[in-house]
């Protein structure tokens, strides 16, 4: 169709029947104008039911750190990708896609506020499978909110010692939990539960069979949480923790045959004493856990 929109300008427009490349002819006097025929490409309607989005930043993410994933349009035809993201005070996440131009892009999300989120991704106007996505915001992980306590970060007497103690990560951000004891060699075995995947605080125990020094080393996010790392002192009997506790009794002391009160453990090098385990006597051993 054609009409006249004002003095000598005309509008044309024509509804293509399926895609392919076609030659453009205007006349004007039954001559054609100057550079025709013009040549126009028709691209398939986009179908954004295959458009297909991936990656860990359309489900979660943390604040101060890169939310990213990838948008592929490469089946769906060619049309307009647009983004949205929205935090639940209703603060708008920035957002920047890099176009790869092959019909993939990279989304990154910078989100301002912690939070569950709605990531909106349309293509030519409607949503593309799975939008809008939910995502979770955690804020930085921060060491100093981890909590540890209990009898297991606690000197005391082989017999009847309970080695569980509990990490609690409420208010610490998202983050990963590292437990790490050093103990004599095979005398131990490190144990992490929680009750649930959105439980945030989490029992650890080391079940020790030897006495001796256990150093404990507990970390959030690769960083030392308050008083970590803990050195608990096991006894083999209640004179020897007692003396301990008083201050009349070292490990380094030189009355004390070190063999004696720790069996395999030799000198170790502590704020207790300045000892030091013979090579082969000690062993690390470790459990983690992720927690958003």
């Amino acid at each position: 169709s054609c009409r006249a929109v004002s003095h000598n300008i005309w509008e044309a427009s024509y509804i293509p029947a399926r895609p392919g490349t076609y030659l453009l002819n205007v006349t004007w006097a039954g001559r054609l104008v100057k550079e025709c025929p013009l040549k126009v490409s028709v691209d398939p309607p986009s179908n954004a039911s295959k458009v297909i989005c991936s990656g860990e930043g359309l489900r979660a993410g943390t604040m101060g750190k890169e939310i990213k994933c990838i948008i592929d349009t490469r089946s769906a035809g060619q049309d307009e990708l647009t983004i949205k993201c929205e935090g639940p005070q209703g603060k708008k996440a920035l957002s920047e896609l890099n176009d790869h131009r092959d019909g993939r892009f990279t989304l990154y999300i910078r989100p301002q506020e912690v939070g569950r989120h709605s990531l909106s991704i349309q293509y030519g106007g409607h949503h593309v499978p799975g939008s809008p996505f939910q995502l979770r915001v955690s804020s930085a992980p921060d060491p100093s909110k981890v909590r540890v306590y209990g009898p297991g970060v606690e000197h005391g007497v082989l017999a009847r010692y309970q080695s569980r103690f509990i990490c609690d990560t409420r208010g610490a951000g998202a983050g990963q939990l590292t437990v790490r004891i050093r103990g004599p060699k095979g005398a131990f075995r490190v144990e992490m539960q929680r009750e649930s995947q959105k439980d945030r605080t989490i029992l650890c125990k080391y079940e020790p069979t030897e006495p001796g020094d256990y150093r404990i080393e507990v970390r959030w996010s690769g960083e030392h949480v308050p008083g970590s790392p803990f050195v608990t002192m096991i006894f083999d009997t209640e004179e020897e923790l007692a003396r301990f506790l008083q201050g009349g009794y070292s490990p380094a002391g030189p009355q004390a045959n070190q063999s004696e009160f720790y069996g395999s453990i030799g000198p170790y090098s502590s704020h207790y004493g300045n000892i030091t385990f013979p090579t082969g006597t000690m062993s690390w051993r470790g459990s983690q856990a992720n927690i958003h």
